[in-house]
């Protein structure tokens, strides 16, 4: 078994909202009681400024954001403008984003260089916020899956999303910013994932099923289904991803928010991490957000912006089924389907630098 220090043991460095400290336990204890306790105190103020809104803890402060609903039809919030620095810069600088700026190469990655990823937090119970905060900072966990069989499952909850109408690649609506058509959704963009997964030797099922019907709103109850047929068929199957698109508001603000990788425009990345409240039978959000982070800072490694900050919310997204599940947002509705799918070649290459399969 391996030996897991206690929090007592453990220093804690800063990472988002996280408190950097190398004094003695004690001092520490003294401080961490003083911030919890204003932070709470802070909670409540930001709370009623913001009525109830979304608040996303972060190294520069608290900030109250705008509410939308994504074109999921779930309530949505969109990082932009004063939230995210990264994008604040693009939406001032017009594409940004387009410039090959401070790429960092395969050959040059080491771990000492990975980015320090911010939390974004919905409206979680305050002990939940805490425990992310405790644990985000563990020494890196490893994530080990089969070396034969079927190792992962892709498939879509809300398989009609699709992207920004690009000329000469039309698809035909089935509501705003979906479609029937799969070669025009995400989709798509997990059949490329699935090719670009295999060329690092993962064996990779795909599932195209539209579990959107007859109602949008319970789709995940179908998508559930799905996911426990493809684990009782293929007990080797340990690492579920559903592959999504996130929503903009500002299509002409939001079809400049991409990177450039290799000459290549590709689709920012994002993770959305449940933590199941209102479930009985709850997931391992702790492990589940391990692996959303340990990506994210691969992504970054790759290149710089190239992720927006894990979000982490209430809800469970199927995610009890493993204890490696991945809700990924491929971009979102003002990027184009070339952006997304040319993403795919680096969310494949940093899954592999994650994933290590079993040794028999």
């Amino acid at each position: 078994m391996t030996y897991r220090p206690s929090r007592r043991d453990r220093p804690m460095k800063k990472r988002g909202c996280i408190i950097t400290t190398g004094t003695p336990y004690s001092f520490v204890q003294a401080v961490l009681a003083a911030g919890i306790v204003l932070g709470l105190m802070l909670s409540a103020v930001f709370a009623a400024n913001a009525g109830g809104k979304p608040i996303r803890m972060t190294a520069a402060g608290t900030s109250k954001l705008p509410e939308r609903i994504d074109a999921s039809g779930y309530d949505a919030i969109f990082d932009a403008g004063v939230i995210d620095p990264r994008l604040i810069l693009g939406t001032e600088l017009p594409v940004i984003y387009g410039m090959d700026l401070e790429e960092i190469s395969a050959q040059e990655r080491i771990e000492a260089d990975l980015p320090q990823t911010d939390i974004f937090f919905d409206v979680l119970p305050d002990d939940i916020k805490l425990e992310i905060l405790g644990f985000a900072n563990d020494v890196p966990k490893e994530f080990i899956i089969n070396e034969k069989g079927p190792q992962i499952l892709i498939y879509h909850t809300h398989t009609q999303e699709a992207y920004r109408q690009v000329i000469g690649k039309e698809y035909v609506e089935a509501s705003a910013w979906r479609t029937a058509e799969i070669g025009s959704s995400v989709v798509a963009v997990g059949a490329r994932l699935k090719k670009e997964l295999e060329s690092h030797g993962f064996s990779v099922m795909h599932n195209m099923t539209n579990h959107e019907p007859p109602k949008l709103g319970t789709a995940y109850t179908r998508s559930l289904e799905t996911m426990k047929k493809y684990e009782r068929d293929n007990a080797s199957i340990s690492v579920f991803i559903d592959v999504h698109r996130d929503a903009y508001g500002d299509i002409a603000k939001g079809s400049q928010d991409y990177v450039m990788i290799n000459g290549q425009p590709c689709a920012r990345i994002m993770f959305v991490v449940g933590t199941g409240e209102a479930h009985s039978q709850k997931p391992n959000f702790e492990s589940n957000y391990k692996l959303a982070l340990a990506v994210t800072n691969q992504l970054e490694s790759i290149k710089k912006g190239f992720t927006r900050p894990i979000r982490v919310k209430t809800g469970r997204y199927n995610q009890h089924v493993s204890d490696m599940c991945l809700l990924i947002e491929v971009g979102h509705n003002a990027n184009s389907l070339e952006q997304a799918l040319n993403a795919t070649r680096y969310i494949a290459l940093a899954l592999s630098r994650v994933l290590e399969p079993k040794k028999s």
